[in-house]
C-alpha cells in the first residue's frame, strides 16, 4: 500500500506524458505538454525506484529535471517570480533525491519518502496557484493565471 500512496502522491503533484528534447517552453500549450511529460517520467521513476531499478529511476528523474529546467523559461517570460522560485526549489529538492539514487546502497523506501515529503510539496507550491484540473482530471494552466 505504501507504493500506491507514494505513486498517487507523485502523480498528484506532477501529472502527465513524456515529450523528449522539447527545449525551452514558451506557450501555455508547450507548458501543458512539458508538465504531462514530467508527470509520466515521474510516475515511471516511482515504479522503477520502488522495484529497485535505480538506474531506470535515475534516468526517469533526469527527464523530470529537464522538463522542470525547460519550463522555467515560461515563468520568466510571464514575470511570475514566485513560480520561478518554486521551480528552482523543486529542482533543488529533486537533485537531493538524485544524489540518494547514486549512493553506494540506495534505499528505495527512503528515496520514495523524500520524493513524497520534499519534492511533492515543492511542486505543489506552483500547482496550487497556477494549475487546475480540467474536466478529464488532467492538470492544465489555470485560466487567467498569466494574464491576457
Amino acid at each position: 500500500m505504501h507504493f500506491k500512496s507514494s505513486i498517487a502522491a507523485l502523480m498528484v503533484v506532477c501529472a502527465g506524458v513524456l515529450v523528449v528534447a522539447q527545449g525551452k517552453v514558451a506557450t501555455p500549450e508547450e507548458l501543458d505538454k512539458t508538465m504531462k511529460a514530467l508527470g509520466q517520467a515521474n510516475q515511471a521513476a516511482g515504479k522503477a525506484i520502488t522495484s529497485g531499478d535505480f538506474a531506470e529511476g535515475t534516468k526517469q528523474l533526469a527527464i523530470v529535471k529537464k522538463a522542470l529546467d525547460d519550463s522555467r523559461e515560461f515563468w520568466i517570460m510571464h514575470k511570475k517570480d514566485d513560480a520561478v522560485s518554486a521551480n528552482k526549489e523543486t529542482v533543488a529538492k529533486l537533485e537531493e533525491v538524485q544524489k540518494m539514487l547514486t549512493a553506494p546502497k540506495p534505499e528505495g523506501t527512503a528515496i520514495m519518502a523524500a520524493m513524497k515529503q520534499s519534492v511533492g510539496p515543492a511542486c505543489r507550491m506552483c500547482h496550487e496557484k497556477y494549475r487546475v484540473r480540467d474536466a478529464e482530471n488532467n492538470w492544465v494552466l489555470k485560466p487567467g493565471s498569466i494574464g491576457g
